[in-house]
């Protein structure tokens, strides 16, 4: 009995000791699924700069390469400043610590950027993956689609302070004065992030752009993206063209809007010579580039019109002729960078006499709204400063010897 007893008693130690050795490793598990919990909940960024997948600062960290692979992509397929880059990059930040898991149930939002998917916020977020790449497919789709102003503005943008005004009114619908825009906050970190990525270049944002070059399907977890800003702008990198006016002239209606960034929706540049006329000399209109006249014929609202396939590829639009006789060329014609083409006028939709220039990178017919291969002409002339590059706004008088 006393052996039966013994080994009893000891049983019992071991039993217990597994048991407490179990209950201890379950509460183990179940602290690290709260404090995993509470870091998906978390918006914002800690006073020791670490977020969800480790400090940002750290190269190695996961928060690191989201926030590279995001600046890439922003850079490569919109063509982003790097102060536009920064703003994006710190708003998401402050809204999730950049972390594509981020959830707030409670506010029904999640994601980088804390889009809605539920009945409080609406549902942007659809059926998109919890992960980096297929968020920042949804980002780049709704750029260039449903939160398109958002572009618009960033384009204009000349600072880190506008980019993330610019992205917070349009992308997360904040006003200019609300408190959750951590405005102090929020461009310190943008400061910071801009010296940490080395984010010091230009940028040419085209809100028109619409191609196949850019995002993939926003299910789509593809880690592939464009392989430069020149890729996708094909000749429109160089900027070395001419102008289709000479002498002094005025830029009358404006890209993509007739006022730039508002009005209506206007797919290219008018120019207007000072001294302007539908018969002489100065009203002249000159080819841009050297090519081949694509096409020359009428429409409604080009009246008169003519296109011209440069020798880098780029089709040229010079729309509004007074008549089929002031397109002094054919087509099939070779004709060369600042050779006398047509005329000013105001055939078709027109008010004024001017010449109409359109820019497509992929068709000969693409220069009515929304068609494909649309680009802004700032980013293809030489034009002034004042006139802007991406959005182009009424202005002028310029001198197109300043030009040269």
């Amino acid at each position: 009995m006393r052996w039966i007893k013994k080994h009893l008693l000891l049983a019992s130690a071991i039993f217990s000791a597994v048991l407490c050795f179990v209950l201890g490793i379950v509460f183990i598990i179940s602290a690290l699924i709260s404090s995993i919990g509470a870091t998906q909940c978390a918006s914002g960024i800690g006073s020791d700069g670490h977020a969800y997948g480790g400090d940002w600062k750290n190269v190695d960290s996961q928060t690191h390469q989201s926030m590279q692979y995001t600046a890439d992509r922003l850079k490569n397929e919109l063509h982003f400043s790097g102060d536009n880059v920064a703003a994006a990059l710190a708003i998401g930040l402050r809204e999730s610590g950049f972390n594509p898991q981020s959830i707030n149930k409670k506010g029904e939002v999640k994601g980088i950027f804390q889009w809605g998917y539920g009945k409080t916020n609406g549902n942007r977020y659809g059926e998109t993956q919890d992960n980096v790449e297929a968020q920042i497919n949804l980002t780049i789709n709704e750029l260039r689609g449903s939160h398109k102003n958002t572009l618009v503005d960033l384009a204009q943008a000349n600072n880190i302070e506008s980019s993330l005004l610019a992205w917070d009114k349009n992308f997360e619908g904040l006003k200019e004065n609300d408190g959750q825009r951590k405005v102090s906050d929020t461009l310190a970190t943008a400061n910071e992030i801009k010296q940490v990525f080395n984010l010091d270049y230009g940028g040419q944002i085209d809100p028109n752009q619409n191609d196949s070059s850019g995002a993939t399907d926003i299910n789509d977890s593809s880690t592939s993206a464009s392989s430069g800003a020149g890729a996708c702008l094909g000749g429109l990198a160089t900027n070395d063209n001419g102008l289709p006016v000479k002498g002094k002239y005025n830029i009358t209606g404006g890209y993509p809007n007739y006022n730039g960034a508002d009005g209506e929706p206007h797919y290219g540049v008018d120019f207007q010579t000072v001294n302007h006329d539908e018969t002489g000399e100065a009203s002249n209109v000159y080819a841009v580039s050297s090519g081949m006249i694509e096409n020359v014929d009428y429409s409604k609202v080009g009246g008169y019109f003519l296109v011209i396939k440069g020798n880098d590829g780029v089709y040229t639009y010079y729309g509004h002729a007074p008549s089929k006789e002031a397109i002094v060329v054919k087509k099939g014609d070779q004709v060369q960078k600042g050779q006398h083409i047509s005329h000013e006028g105001q055939t078709g939709d027109a008010t004024g006499i001017h010449v109409h220039f359109g820019v497509n990178n992929k068709s000969a017919s693409g220069f009515g709204p929304q068609e494909d291969g649309n680009r802004s002409p700032g980013q293809y002339l030489k034009l002034p400063k004042a006139a802007g590059n991406s959005i182009v706004i009424p202005s002028g008088p310029f001198d197109s010897k300043e030009n040269d």
